[in-house]
């Protein structure tokens, strides 16, 4: 994939609110399996891949992250790759740019779970705050379980995954206990974000629903990395920290959207990421919400 380098994004008016959707960039692991679909026949994975007009030879998604702003105050959810992945992602502080903010104007910042696409735009490479004036927010379980003596990894299907990220976590982290505040899952923040336990990815893996008057959008982050995990999620990810777990949440959060008719959004489906769980032939389906301006979502 060829990108250019004005990374841009898309502006949401929300009821008192704004929601931005900024581009970090993309990353790509080449074939899907054995990561993503961990548990498909190949023959069967390829059968839903044509389906859904996916590629069928390469894995891609987009690193999409959401700004909210809330009067003077405005909130980051994650900060992607950072520096460590400069050819593809990174990108994130020339869409805030785009959409018209700095990195100083940034006032906090809400961390979903501790992986290097979520956390790695903390820091620059010589370790200094890339938002100097964020406060940042983390769930107590995750928190508490990168920074155990030895976070252990037992029920997942590739644990050098979590194993070859601690070291680097607990650095991040680390560096920005100063100014962290913990909530426990089903803590509602900012008076316009409700949190929500969706554990299996990592321990402390939350998802959220953002709120203003009428209008609502959930954002299931990381709970799917393709519409190919929507229509089966019992396939997996060898991402998730407990697996079986993963794909227990991934079922009970589809089908409460379902039956909610939310909005959803997430980290790493098709750019912008937002539509709607719908069913069909006995399956959950992704349906992109349409939208005609290509910097401009309403409601």
């Amino acid at each position: 994939m060829n990108m250019q380098t004005n990374y841009s994004h898309l502006k949401i008016p929300f009821d008192t609110l704004e929601i931005y959707i900024l581009s970090d960039g993309y990353f790509d692991i080449g074939s899907y399996q054995p990561i993503i679909a961990t548990d498909a026949v190949p023959a069967d994975l390829q059968k839903e891949l044509n389906r859904l007009h996916l590629p069928a030879d390469i894995y891609e998604a987009p690193i999409n992250v959401m700004l909210i702003r809330k009067n003077e105050q405005l909130i980051l959810v994650d900060t992607g790759e950072g520096f460590y992945d400069k050819k593809n992602a990174g990108k994130l502080l020339h869409s805030l740019k785009s959409a018209g903010f700095g990195a100083s104007d940034i006032s906090d910042v809400l961390i979903t779970h501790a992986h290097r696409d979520h956390i790695g735009g903390i820091l620059t490479e010589n370790d200094n705050l890339v938002f100097p004036n964020a406060r940042f927010y983390i769930s107590r379980t995750e928190l508490e379980f990168w920074f155990a003596q030895e976070p252990n990894f037992p029920n997942s299907r590739r644990p050098e995954f979590g194993h070859g990220s601690v070291s680097l976590v607990k650095q991040i982290l680390g560096a920005i206990t100063h100014r962290l505040e913990i909530f426990d899952a089903g803590d509602e923040l900012f008076s316009c974000i409700k949190t929500q336990a969706a554990p299996g990815h990592t321990p402390g893996h939350i998802i959220f629903t953002v709120y203003s008057g009428k209008l609502s959008i959930t954002h299931l982050v990381d709970l799917v990395h393709s519409p190919v995990l929507i229509s089966n999620p019992v396939w997996g990810t060898q991402w998730d920290a407990d697996f079986s777990l993963g794909i227990d949440t991934r079922k009970n959060i589809l089908e409460q959207c379902h039956k909610q008719k939310s909005v959803v959004c997430a980290s790493h489906l098709p750019w912008p990421g937002i539509g709607f769980i719908e069913r069909a032939d006995d399956q959950w389906q992704w349906t992109p919400k349409p939208y005609i301006s290509p910097l401009l979502l309403t409601f």
